[in-house]
């Protein structure tokens, strides 16, 4: 029991062991981290360098492999899986981005590239991102803001936020809310489970959009001057519209109707939730994540 004792205090303390060195790479190469159980920061810079800064234990070691079309980052236990590595790297930002990752927090900041996060225990945090960004968590929320391309997110206990994206976007989730704000796409797609669903961006003719949430709410702020086929699915909630609307096909609660002449295709379902259409400024998310009309707020 002593000689267990003094193993496990010898591990407690086991010192601290810094990485920090610098790779030159070629436009066109690749970065990909695997990381066991940490924080993950990613910067970018003008250089057309790679910097690894990583904070570990010394019984562990950080593998660095450079090529020239990519850099792959791995760290190693000596004994077993390796203790939590807390990663700083500063890359070019052309280059793409690939982590994965089980108890890793993930933040990633000012990247023109594609970007590819897949983690289980931590949060996905990112801004920017250029042609593909593929961000997914299991028990944490994902953030994506500023980004260009085709986008898809994916979280399962958590909430998943969107701003100021333009492009195909595609987002799951289970057990969480769902927001976008000032999205520009003509191809939306959203699904949840357990979670409301909020919606302010354009709604262009001929776009393609569908809201869906089966325990939830789903608000649909709608432009001044758009022209939509509305299609509504709820079997036991609510449907409220700031917009005169009037039916040309109903069936129980499901029914259809044309906003401004039509032109884009607006799916909106909820098995037992409220389904509402807003008008700009007329409804506002509270910290609960709900929307609210300005007369709930005022009062």
């Amino acid at each position: 029991m002593l000689v267990s004792l003094l193993g496990a205090a010898l591990v407690a303390l086991a010192p601290a062991q810094d990485t920090d060195t610098t790779v030159s790479v070629q436009r066109g190469a690749r970065l990909t981290l695997e990381n066991y159980a940490g924080e993950v920061t990613i910067r970018t810079w003008d250089r057309g360098a790679v910097r690894i800064q990583a904070g570990h234990s010394a019984r562990d070691e950080v593998e660095i492999d450079v090529s020239p079309g990519s850099v792959r980052i791995e760290g190693h236990g000596r004994h077993g899986a390796p203790r939590p590595i807390d990663y700083v790297l500063t890359v070019p930002a052309w280059m793409p981005v690939a982590v994965e990752g089980v108890y890793t927090d993930v933040v990633i900041e000012g990247t023109q590239a594609e970007v590819n996060v897949e983690t289980v225990g931590g949060d996905v945090r990112v801004r920017g991102g250029s042609g593909y960004v593929a961000l997914s968590s299991v028990e944490g929320a994902v953030r994506l803001e500023r980004a260009r391309g085709r986008v898809a997110l994916n979280s399962v206990n958590e909430g998943v936020y969107l701003a100021d994206v333009e492009g195909q976007v595609a987002v799951t989730a289970v057990n969480g809310d769902v927001t976008l704000e000032r999205v520009r796409s003509d191809h939306v797609e959203v699904e949840t489970v357990n979670g409301d669903v909020w919606f302010d961006g354009a709604i262009r003719r001929g776009g393609g959009y569908r809201f869906a949430t089966h325990n939830g709410d789903v608000t649909v702020v709608v432009p001044d001057g758009t022209g939509a086929d509305v299609s509504v699915d709820t079997f036991n909630g609510e449907f409220e519209s700031d917009f005169p609307v009037q039916l040309t096909e109903s069936r129980r609660k499901r029914f259809r109707f044309t906003l401004g002449g039509g032109g884009a295709r607006v799916e909106l379902q909820s098995f037992q939730g409220e389904i509402r259409l807003a008008r700009p400024g007329a409804a506002r998310r509270d910290t609960g994540g709900k929307a609210k009309s300005k007369r709930e707020h005022e009062n």
